[in-house]
């Protein structure tokens, strides 16, 4: 019984050590008045599991004894990025959105996230476009399709908030004619 205490105890203070991650908004953005080189040692993060699919389709035809046989061959790429994972800003396109980059390996790898005004004005990932609950991103150079939620999904940042105060007193003593 007390290891399962300690062990609860343990978890409760290691819990407490997480960084709190805060939404990232247009409001934030401007209200921190950032050049575009500050931007890029902000540490982002993803607010939810992102999957990027893509499928090429191959077909070939074989003919045996007068008779066509078609073959389709499906490969899927499949990008994975789990919610908070680490990502950095490489550059704003038009000095409102954000290029994203996850993957630690190459720059030509990001996501373009930009306010959503629907959405309190969240930096959300933005599709060149959606189709019912899925989207169509470049990534890598290439067009993958998202899974649905993905259109919920928001960059997300560490918010420590310092409060200094300084405050000049002093006490009157009153006045006599």
């Amino acid at each position: 019984m007390k290891t399962f205490f300690y062990l609860l105890c343990s978890l409760l203070i290691l819990s407490s050590c997480a960084p709190k991650l805060s939404v990232y908004t247009k409001d934030l953005h401007n209200s921190l008045n950032l050049s575009q080189e500050d931007t890029r040692k902000i540490q982002f993060y993803l607010n939810r599991d992102l999957v990027l699919e893509r499928a090429n389709d191959l077909e070939e035809a074989h003919i045996k004894d007068g008779k066509i046989t078609l073959s389709t061959q499906r490969d899927m790429e499949r990008v994975v990025i789990p919610a908070k994972t680490r990502g950095v800003a490489l550059f704003s396109p038009d000095g409102k959105k954000l290029a994203v980059s996850f993957d630690p390996g190459s720059d030509e790898k990001f996501l373009i996230f930009g306010p959503n005004p629907k959405m309190d004005n969240r930096y959300m990932l933005y599709a060149s476009e959606w189709q019912r609950n899925f989207g169509i991103v470049t990534y890598g150079g290439g067009k993958y399709r998202t899974l649905p939620g993905a259109e919920r999904t928001t960059l997300m940042v560490v918010l420590n908030s310092l409060n200094r105060q300084k405050v000049q007193s002093r006490t009157e003593r009153g006045r006599r004619p």
